[in-house]
Order: C-alpha cells, then structure tokens, then sequence
C-alpha cells in the first residue's frame, strides 16, 4: 500500500503546520535560535524547516504503510488527537528548556511512550518511532553544525540538541505512522 498524492499533500500540510507551531513555541521560549537569515521566515522558522517537517511527515507515513497492512477504521476524532499530542509534547519541550536535562528527558520519554501506546500499531508505527528518533536529531545536529541554528545552552546536551529531542521525535514517528493509517487510500 502507498500514500495517495491527496493523503501525502495532507500529510505534508499536518506536519508543516504542526513544525511551524512547536519550533515557535520553541523560538519564543529560545529553546532555538536560528542563526542564518538569508532564507525567508515563516511565523518564527526559516522557510526550510516546514518544509523539512512536512516532507519527514510524507516519508514516515509511507514508511509505515510499506511495512504491513494498516489497522481499519478511519476516525477523524483519533487523528486530531494524535496530532495534538504530539505538539502539546512539542510545546512542553519548549517549556522544560531551562530545566534538569535529566528529569526533562525523563518526563519527555514517558509522555512519548503514552503517545506510542495510545496512538501506534505494533511493529510498523514502532519501526517509524525508532527510525524518526534516530534521524531527525543526526537531521538536527548536522542543521546546528553547519550553523543555521542552535540550541539553548541548557538544552544542547547531546551533541549540540537537547537530550529530549529522541524523544520527541518518537511520538513524531508513532503519530506520523498512525495518520498515515488513518488517510490513506486502502
């Protein structure tokens, strides 16, 4: 099974959208400062950064329909809540900035594995957890070695990003995987 352009356009808009809201919280609590302003901004990040977001929202969501058949039903009510989840833990992250790394990092594994066992499916949405949580922070760490942008001194632990950050992008991939079970065109 694959995404269908409509389901990959809404996916692509979700994870744009939803990228746009958790890195401005992140900018207002200055979790993260972009360094390099030569490309445009949109709202409070470069115009790459949606675009970057929506494009790993399209890619994991094709992952997971590649890795087995999707779970039936189609529930509007589940993908406002998956996608909810995963930005209030975005948010969050913005808020425990100045806080002790370990607990934050506690405190932000545990909610994305609530995510996890609410909203995925097995081992599919679980490959898609594991694969966004290792990628998007090496994404992340080539983004602040090439210095486009930076973290918080209180939240660059783990070479230059937040320890947190794994985290946060496994409830990405959980509810990335399960939103592609929920649009897509079986």
């Amino acid at each position: 099974m694959r995404l269908g352009s409509r389901a990959a356009l809404v996916l692509f808009v979700i994870g744009a959208i939803g990228g746009l809201v958790g890195d401005a919280c992140h900018v207002a609590a200055g979790t993260t400062t972009y360094l390099d302003e030569t490309l445009p901004f949109i709202w409070k990040s470069q115009l790459w950064f949606p675009v970057a977001v929506g494009l790993a929202t399209v890619a994991t969501g094709e992952l997971r329909l590649r890795l087995g058949p999707t779970r039936p039903g189609r529930n509007p009510g589940e993908a406002a809540a998956a996608i909810a989840s995963v930005i209030a833990l975005y948010a969050l992250t913005a808020v425990i900035t100045d806080e002790d790394p370990v607990a934050a990092t506690v405190l932000i594994w545990m909610l994305a594995i609530v995510i996890a066992a609410r909203f995925g499916g097995g081992m599919p949405a679980l490959a898609c957890a594991v694969s966004a949580a290792v990628l998007g922070p090496l994404a992340e760490i080539l983004v602040v070695e090439a210095d486009l942008a930076m973290y918080a001194p209180s939240a660059d632990g783990l070479i230059g990003v937040a320890e947190w950050l794994p985290a946060l992008y496994f409830a990405f991939g959980i509810v990335a995987a399960r939103l592609a079970e929920l649009f897509s065109e079986s």
